[in-house]
């Protein structure tokens, strides 16, 4: 198909869309095809001809972008989709192109066509071909926007793909555990802070900090170099940061237990403070609870210090982080170092910090314990989640296993109908869980229960082996007592054990383990077994009746 053939079609494709899109509020894919289909085209060229034509029909409108028509334009292109008209791809580069020119605040007008669609997107139709562009297509919107500006817009974006990728996707799990190093907290040294020259008397007298625990400035310095230990955790696995971690913790949890929290104050500063138009607060809230709090990036002066130390939400932030460095310092991570290990005093301190974290959440108002428990759910599923990394995300498909209960159910005849109720089946724990949890009490997880119940009976196996239990060998004097009686000379040679070959083979493996004249160095060779066995039996007859000699004499 030559250019000219190529341009007269999709003049017509451009033509019908148009068509289609003005039939009525729902645009109808049987106004596409009365196109005049005169010219031998292959499906492939078609596709991309009625791709290009869906593509160049926006581009038309979008000077005058009306959010309808666009959803009209999509709601087409995935019919078309569905009707193998089009490719698959179409509408999610639609999608693309709208993001591509439109402003932040159209952008996020129109990402719920994005999102209501999800489960389209999932289809298998769309979901092997739209993936990467439609994971493209969030990125890119990340990057545009700011995370203290545009809080809500990321959080629908992120959402969004949470829902969309399958739960073992692993390209959204951070499966090697890696660290944001970039995200880095700033703030200034005494040579920082203004010098005055600038300031009059009374503001001076405003902003002056007040020499008590929380305005000092060593607390300044430790409670803002937490961040870096927040932000990388690693280094704590190290002695000399460890010992600073442990120092600046110590100072900064005993200012938030000397400043204590007054929940009548806290709440009275959002009751009769005037900034619900700055902030965006709901004007309609009454209490501190309903108001939506501001999250930007730490704010990291001096002069805040003491109001940030009395501020309920603040300090929650700040215990929070305590809380997850705590967990991953002392959880196992498949991926960290061998020598990324606490000692019992390490792993003793972190738990009495733990400890004395969740006592500060549960005095800090609002409704300080039911945040410290909802805290504590939280760590706990998340300590699930690093489990189920560790043990290679496998794929996650819950069951549930029918049972049946006798429920009385109403009939015509008044009898009562015993009723299958599907219960939920409880999940097997993963084979690592299993083999953790027995490694902690000296146990051993073969995967068998009689090789688990064999390999459990002594918890070190050398010492099993060197049981007298174990020991099988019979004793000289047991194993020899007949050939010592056949010494005597009425016996005839050929009935004497000493001439039995399997006799004679145990015998010297027997005198090899337990006999020192096995070892006795000789100059006469031996010419026959039975002749050696059997000057050794007149040698062990005579150590024998020597012992029982002297046993007689004690």
């Amino acid at each position: 198909m030559d250019k000219t053939d190529f341009e007269k079609t999709r003049y017509e494709f451009l033509e019908s869309i148009s068509q289609a899109l003005d039939f009525g509020e729902q645009p109808i894919i049987k106004a596409l095809l009365v196109t005049n289909n005169t010219y031998l085209i292959g499906e492939a060229d078609k596709k991309a001809i009625w791709d290009q034509a869906f593509r160049d029909k926006f581009l038309n409108d979008s000077p005058f972008f009306s959010i309808p028509l666009f959803e009209k334009l999509l709601q087409l292109s995935l019919d078309c989709a569905v009707a193998l008209i089009c490719s698959p791809t179409l509408p999610v580069i639609l999608l693309t192109d709208a993001f591509d020119i439109l402003s932040l605040g159209k952008c996020e007008e129109i990402f719920y066509m994005v999102e209501m669609k999800v489960s389209t997107w999932k289809q298998e139709l769309f979901f092997n071909q739209c993936k990467n562009t439609l994971l493209r297509l969030c990125n890119d919107l990340l990057r545009r926007l700011s995370r203290s500006q545009n809080t809500v817009f990321c959080g629908r974006i992120l959402l969004f793909l949470a829902k969309f990728f399958p739960f073992s996707e692993r390209s959204g799990l951070n499966v090697v555990s890696e660290f944001n190093l970039d995200n880095l907290t700033t703030f200034g040294g005494k040579e920082d802070l203004s010098d005055g020259s600038d300031i009059t008397e009374k503001e001076k007298d405003a902003m002056e900090v007040e020499e008590s625990l929380g305005s000092d400035y060593n607390l300044y310095k430790k409670f803002w170099s937490l961040q870096d230990f927040f932000r990388n955790p690693n280094q704590c696995y190290t002695k000399i940061p460890w010992k600073t971690f442990c120092l600046h913790t110590n100072d900064v949890l005993s200012a938030f237990s000397t400043i204590k929290l007054d929940e009548r104050r806290n709440r009275s500063k959002w009751d009769e403070a005037d900034v619900s138009a700055d902030v965006g607060i709901d004007e309609t809230s009454t209490n501190a609870g309903n108001v939506q709090q501001y999250f930007a990036k730490y704010l990291t002066s001096q002069n805040l210090l003491e109001l940030q130390l009395g501020d309920s939400n603040f300090r929650r932030y700040i215990l929070l982080q305590f809380l997850i460095i705590f967990q991953y310092l002392d959880s196992p991570v498949k991926f960290k170092q061998e020598t990324h290990k606490l000692s019992e005093e390490q792993t003793t301190w972190i738990t009495e910090a733990t400890d004395q974290v969740y006592r500060l959440l549960k005095d800090t108002p609002p409704d300080g314990a039911s945040f410290a428990q909802s805290i504590r759910h939280i760590l706990k599923r998340e300590e699930l989640w690093s489990n189920w990394k560790n043990d290679g995300c496998p794929e996650f498909r819950p069951t549930i296993a029918p049972n049946t209960d006798d429920i009385p159910n109403d009939s015509s005849n008044g009898e009562k109908k015993t009723v299958a109720v599907a219960r939920p089946r409880r999940m097997k724990r993963s084979l690592g869980d299993q083999i953790r949890e027995a490694s902690k009490r000296h146990k051993c997880i073969i995967g068998n229960a009689e090789m688990n119940r064999l390999w459990n009976l002594c918890p070190d196996n050398m010492a099993a082996c060197r049981s007298k239990d174990r020991d099988f060998l019979p004793t000289l004097e047991h194993y020899f007592e007949e050939a010592i009686e056949q010494l005597d000379p009425s016996v005839e040679s050929q009935y004497k054990r000493v001439n039995e070959a399997n006799f004679g083979w145990r015998a010297l493996r027997l005198l090899a383990r337990r006999s020192l004249h096995f070892f006795t160095h000789g100059n006469t060779p031996i010419t026959r077994l039975p002749d050696y066995l059997e000057t050794h039996v007149r040698k062990l007859a005579k150590d024998i009746q020597g012992v029982r000699h002297k046993m007689q004499v004690f």
